[in-house]
């Protein structure tokens, strides 16, 4: 039986594993049945690097495992852009007898993702406005808004009536995420979602005025 594992790690993300004795040498994680098991290293520690397919706030990498009689949770580790960890980081875990004995963040971060929030966030408190998505508060920055249309010789003008950015974490921390063909109101309007557009820090949604 190992002493431990790790677990709940997500498609698309890759993971790889070193020892203390040879930080440099990398291998890719090989899961078995969703999991990775590896034994105690005696004074030493097990290395995991995680890199995600974009920038994240707050979105569990994987969970580590130590095995007592039963498999038990030990420690959680999320990537998240306002901590630096934006799209990798590099965690040390030294497991012993059924126990978490120690771990350590040894490297984290995507700074141009913590950059790209922090521009977003002073944008929205300086310059920006709020909206509500069912019954979220949420501020955003107009970006752009058409909804006087000019009739050319072609017929109408295409595009949204209003387009905003609006930063990913207030979404993360309300536990929601922009749907295409939902609606929300801004100044007493409301209007659809027709289209969201995922950047590093920010959303930037594509509005059409309901009728």
């Amino acid at each position: 039986m190992p002493d431990a594992r790790i677990i709940n790690t997500r498609a698309g993300w890759l993971y790889e594993t070193a020892t203390s004795a040879a930080p440099t040498t990398w291998s890719t994680v090989s899961l078995t049945d969703g999991a990775y098991e590896f034994a105690d290293i005696a004074s030493g520690y097990r290395l995991f690097r995680v890199t995600a397919d974009g920038a994240q706030f707050g979105a569990q990498a994987y969970t580590v495992q130590v095995y007592d009689s039963v498999w038990v949770d030990a420690a959680t580790v999320s990537l998240n852009v306002p901590d630096g960890s934006g799209t990798f980081r590099v965690d040390a875990f030294q497991t012993n007898a059924g126990t978490l004995a120690d771990s350590e963040t040894i490297e984290q971060g995507h700074h141009r993702s913590r950059l790209l929030y922090e521009q977003q966030v002073d944008l929205e408190r300086i310059a920006g406005s709020i909206f509500d998505y069912h019954g979220n508060v949420l501020r955003c920055v107009e970006s752009g808004n058409t909804e006087t249309k000019e009739l050319e010789d072609g017929g109408i003008l295409e595009g949204y009536d209003l387009t905003l950015t609006t930063n990913r974490k207030q979404w993360a921390d309300a536990g929601i995420k922009p749907i295409v063909g939902a609606t929300l109101t801004k100044g007493g309007k409301r209007f659809k979602i027709q289209q969201v557009l995922t950047n590093d820090a920010s959303f930037e949604l594509g509005l059409m005025k309901k009728q």
